[in-house]
């Protein structure tokens, strides 16, 4: 059976309230028992003390004291108060209800025998002699020894002790009043619990309902994700733990709403880039085919061209995935990158001549070695390279400098071309991009060149960037860490 969210934080929450409560309500009986044991057993030694200090000085002994604990034991049971019918000035009274008592042994013993039996205090003689026992205390005529009168309570009455009254080792157990008033505390605890947990249960309800209902928001959210509306947003959830996810989860959309503009981007420009080599081969195929054109040197190195292309397409395409998947395998040794610019320069010297442009190198003899894969670091500046040339005017500079800064080795590429709108700089090393119409018209290139660079130095923990003005010309920077 599958229970919601909401259901188990309430649950969880109504039980921390019930073991809670549980444990005050049994540690707060136990305290308040402890309390009321005590209160009652310092409220009877109090009064007794005072009538038997009074007994004492107006008959200087102890016989007729029985009635007072009789009296104590009696009035509790009875619900009056403490002492009520002893002291000297009702000692006729209390005698007098002494005999009312023995003329109804039964009645009396019935409604006050279990109070008289667990009677809590007795009496000593000065020389410790037990004259009234209490329930836990020795039998009238023995003496008590130290440990017993240690605990006693001594009755002075003109700095001479007296007596001793017996305190109690335990309490044996309640009196009627007593007991009512332990149960009505009982109870009242018991439906204090109750309403605690009614209470928690109601509260836990709105705190559950207030962390269910953003995550319901999300999980609906993620729902309409998984159906492809990319474009799902959720309100904002407040600034809490949850609100932040759900930031989180708007600027996921976001990206992938993005990543699915640029894969449906790329698609369609993979499948146009395609699609002009494979008109053209098609084409020159099925005429040399049908006989309507001749089979020549000229067309056929028309066709092996757009096939190099392809391939070179296809070839740049699985470069990049493989690079996406973090598998690029780099076979990295110490080079020295005035070694890489003079073999770049060397490879693109024809290309710079046929257009007047001037290629120059700006070395440095004192650079430190770079840890890289040279075949691919050459791809990469050769893309960047075959740029800077292709889309510089005719009898201008393109400049391959090498500088060092703190931590890194600077390998830049200037070149005097139209330079790049600042709108488009930030995407120039996407994927088919092109910096601006002439380009992409063009079909020479792919639009894969800058993407396949970047991959390249960023397989190499390296930084590349661009700088542009318009009708100045662009620089290509490459950071590579130095060792």
């Amino acid at each position: 059976m599958k229970t919601s969210l909401k259901t188990k934080l309430l649950l969880a929450f109504v039980l921390v309230a019930l073991i809670t409560g549980a444990v005050l309500v049994f540690v707060f009986n136990r305290f308040n028992q402890r309390q009321f044991n005590q209160f009652v057993i310092d409220k009877q030694r109090e009064e007794l003390i005072s009538v038997l200090t009074n007994h004492y000085q107006d008959h200087q002994n102890w016989d007729g004291a029985q009635i007072y604990f009789s009296n104590i034991s009696r009035s509790q049971g009875q619900g009056q108060g403490f002492g009520q019918g002893a002291g000297p000035s009702n000692q006729g009274r209390g005698r007098r209800q002494a005999q009312v008592d023995s003329n109804h042994p039964k009645d009396s013993q019935s409604e006050t025998g279990a109070l008289i039996s667990r009677r809590l205090f007795g009496l000593a003689a000065s020389d410790a002699t037990v004259l009234i026992s209490s329930f836990d205390s020795p039998n009238p005529g023995k003496v008590l020894n130290a440990e017993a009168l240690a605990t006693s309570t001594p009755i002075i009455i003109d700095e001479k002790t007296v007596g001793y009254l017996l305190s109690p080792n335990q309490f044996p157990g309640y009196s009627e009043v007593e007991s009512r008033f332990v149960r009505s505390s009982n109870i009242a605890l018991i439906i204090a619990l109750a309403g605690a947990i009614v209470l928690a249960g109601i509260v836990a309800f709105f705190i559950a309902r207030s962390i269910t209902k953003p995550i319901e928001t999300l999980s609906k959210a993620s729902q309409r994700i998984a159906q492809r509306e990319l474009n799902t947003k959720v309100p904002d959830l407040g600034r809490d733990e949850i609100g932040t996810l759900a930031r989180n989860f708007n600027e996921m959309s976001d990206h992938l709403e993005e990543s699915d503009r640029l894969r449906k981007q790329m698609t369609a420009d993979i499948a146009h880039d395609l699609r002009t080599p494979l008109t053209v081969i098609n084409g020159y195929v099925e005429s040399m085919r049908d006989g309507d054109l001749a089979v020549t040197p000229e067309r056929l190195g028309l066709i092996a061209d757009e096939t190099m292309r392809l391939s070179k397409m296809v070839d740049d395409l699985r470069l990049l995935s493989v690079a996406d998947a973090g598998e690029l395998n780099l076979q990295k040794q110490l080079t020295d990158p005035n070694e890489v610019l003079e073999h770049c320069g060397k490879l693109f010297e024809n290309q710079a001549e046929r257009k007047s442009i001037t290629l120059k190198l700006e070395l440095l003899p004192t650079a430190k070695k770079v840890l890289i894969d040279e075949d691919r670091m050459i791809q990469a500046l050769s893309n960047l390279l075959n740029n800077a040339i292709e889309y510089s005017p005719e009898g201008s500079q393109v400049i391959l400098r090498l500088s060092e800064e703190t931590a890194y080795m600077l390998l830049e590429i200037v070149d005097s071309g139209p330079g790049i709108d600042p709108a488009n700089l930030p995407y120039i090393f996407e994927r088919f991009h092109r910096a601006d119409c002439s380009r992409q018209e063009s079909h020479s290139h792919s639009g894969l060149g800058l993407a396949i660079a970047k991959a390249i130095i960023t397989a190499h923990q390296g930084e590349i960037s661009a700088q542009s003005t318009l009708g100045q010309g662009t620089r290509m920077q490459i950071r590579l860490a130095k060792h």
